[in-house]
């Protein structure tokens, strides 16, 4: 089965006219539970002309044009992330995690070295002011190449640099004040045949962050049983503070002797008063590897009764088709993404998760 197709007028990016009108504006109450969808707006991305934040290249294109073509990408990709911002309000949703894709091969140069830099600050800043106003929260989740326990010294040093440049991407959009609001979330990354040393690696390596950075910072429980579960991850935030992201889905591989239940409380609670824990939810598919996210989710979902105190990320491969479907009740497609008759829709919902 084809996968859905994008219905309705052409959304087109607002401009900084937008920004007056939503800040006169109250926003509503959060949704119970507050979903949100990651990195791509799917209908979005395959209108005509699309609007999308992940302009990309290969490596040997950006060493043949250089910084100049990799500015020209990070500008367009900056200007679109008002329109996914704006797009999400109009659709009642709260809750994004941004690409990390917005500069690509970003461990290569600094972002004040492109030659588009004025421009991208002012896209940026303007889509930080939008979701201020509009009181929707945004996040990243930096690929699994981030490896702060990394026993290799200049593996660390470009862990600790793409680190820095997403905080970096974050004090440009005007969050002033660094906190696990726009978490930076990250796994431990590895166990190099000795999970207490990694742990203490990982620590070290967090030193060495910048304090916004620092104050950014999440961490994630794994799923495979050997890596790392809320259970190992306690100690770790404990010593520094970081918060533990809980993923529902993983847990199911990786539990550490503790119920769902009782891992669930245990992470929310290393979160700060006053800010919302993040969890992740996502679910197997028939066909796909059990670990692998299914491209909707059907439920239940069960937050122990504090379905009104957590921020809920759906990692499904039909990002925000996936949401709206469950947050409306309706029937999942069978096999909504087919890799055989949509191969486009499927490779871009792997890219993404």
């Amino acid at each position: 089965m084809q996968a859905l197709e994008p219905a309705g007028p052409v959304f087109e990016i607002p401009g900084p006219e937008i920004l007056e009108r939503a800040r006169a504006q109250t926003p509503p109450p959060r949704p119970v539970p507050n979903l949100g969808y990651a990195c791509l707006n799917m209908d979005l991305r395959e209108q005509k002309p699309p609007v999308f934040t992940n302009r990309d290249c290969i490596q040997r294109t950006y060493l043949e044009k250089g910084l100049p073509y990799i500015s020209s990408l990070a500008l367009e990709n900056t200007r679109a992330l008002a329109g996914v911002i704006q797009w999400n309000h109009e659709n009642g949703i709260r809750f994004f995690r941004m690409t990390s894709n917005f500069f690509p091969w970003c461990t290569e140069y600094k972002l004040e070295d492109l030659p588009d830099f004025s421009a991208i600050k002012e896209h940026l800043r303007f889509a930080g002011d939008l979701a201020r106003a509009y009181d929707q929260r945004l996040t990243f989740h930096p690929s699994h190449f981030i490896k702060l326990a990394a026993p290799d010294e200049n593996l660390l040093k470009k862990s600790i640099f793409e680190l820095e440049v997403h905080s970096q991407v974050l004090d440009l959009m005007g969050y002033d004040e660094p906190s696990v609001w726009n978490k930076i979330n990250i796994h431990i990354g590895g166990m190099y045949n000795n999970k207490q040393e990694s742990l203490k690696r990982f620590a070290a390596g967090w030193r060495r962050l910048s304090p916004s950075c620092q104050k950014r910072l999440t961490v994630e429980n794994d799923d495979v049983a050997s890596y790392y579960s809320v259970t190992d991850l306690l100690p770790l935030s404990q010593e520094t503070g970081i918060p533990i992201v809980f993923d529902f889905h993983h847990h199911k591989f990786c539990q550490g002797g503790l119920t769902e239940e009782q891992a669930f409380r245990a992470a929310i609670a290393t979160w700060p008063q006053g800010i919302r824990p993040v969890v992740h939810w996502s679910e197997s598919q028939e066909g796909r590897k059990p670990h692998a996210h299914s491209d909707y989710v059907v439920g239940p979902m069960n937050f122990y009764g504090l379905e009104d105190q957590v921020d809920v990320m759906i990692e499904a491969k039909c990002k925000e088709r996936a949401l709206l479907c469950f947050r409306e009740g309706r029937t999942p497609p069978v096999a909504p993404v087919d890799p055989l008759t949509d191969p486009k829709s499927y490779e871009t919902g792997l890219k993404f998760l």
